[in-house]
């Protein structure tokens, strides 16, 4: 066979060999399309099916504030204690004597309102946060908090709620106690993780009622306090931890 011959069979030969290797790519490709395609309709489809994780919100209905936040801007939140028969906005002003004698309008009474201390943040963020309210004879404002001293209406109510502009939180009643002004019950200072849990011991050993919610130095605590007539200084205080 001739040189041109022998060229001329090998020139056709490679132009088979790439026309075939050309031909099973195209297929190759093909098929791998067809593969990513079905994975992605198969995503898509789970997608749409499967809602995403949201982050975890407020479980409770919010209150309109509107009303209140209109006539004063003080109103950092209601406080409802259904219990014990309590319902009552939650203010916060500039020092802890305005409110004792103005009412959550602004107006002067007597029985003043119930008030958040006024060095505590009023998204109650703080890991203590206090409210006062007046202990008065016809058992209005804080009147009734002192039946939480008592064991079987301790055992019953276990719960309340504080509404605030931003969310509603379920408070978990854990603890009543009958103390002085100056205890331990008032102490919000806390410069580190062990000094919050020495704290929690001492409210646990000094307290009348104890409930066991396992509380950590994570937790939102709101003491509730009042006056008592047991001896001079005396106070009624209650308790709860903020959950959602």
């Amino acid at each position: 066979m001739s040189i041109m011959k022998r060229r001329k069979t090998y020139i056709v030969g490679s132009t088979v060999f790439l026309a075939l290797a050309a031909v099973m790519l195209a297929v190759f490709v093909w098929h791998e399309t067809r593969a990513l395609v079905a994975v992605a309709e198969q995503t898509q489809t789970a997608t749409k099916t499967t809602p995403e994780t949201q982050p975890p919100g407020p479980t409770l209905p919010l209150m309109d504030f509107s009303d209140l936040l209109d006539k004063n801007p003080d109103v950092v939140g209601r406080l409802v204690i259904e219990g014990i028969g309590l319902d009552y906005p939650v203010v916060q002003g500039s020092d802890n004597k305005h409110y004792l004698t103005h009412t959550a309008q602004g107006k002067y009474n007597a029985r003043g309102a119930i008030f958040l201390d006024y060095r505590h943040r009023r998204d109650f963020s703080n890991f203590k946060s206090v409210i006062y309210g007046h202990h008065t004879k016809s058992e209005a404002m804080f009147g009734k908090l002192e039946y939480l001293r008592d064991p079987e209406t301790f055992d019953r109510v276990t719960e309340a709620t504080l509404y605030t502009p931003e969310r509603t939180w379920r408070m978990e009643i854990f603890a009543s106690a009958l103390t002085r002004w100056d205890s331990q019950f008032y102490h919000y200072v806390f410069l580190s993780q062990s000094s919050r849990e020495k704290h929690l011991d001492v409210l646990r050993k000094e307290a009348l009622c104890w409930r066991d919610i396992g509380l950590t130095t994570e937790d939102r605590i709101v003491v509730l306090s009042t006056c008592s007539y047991e001896y001079e200084g005396a106070r009624t205080v209650v308790l709860a931890r903020l959950a959602g």
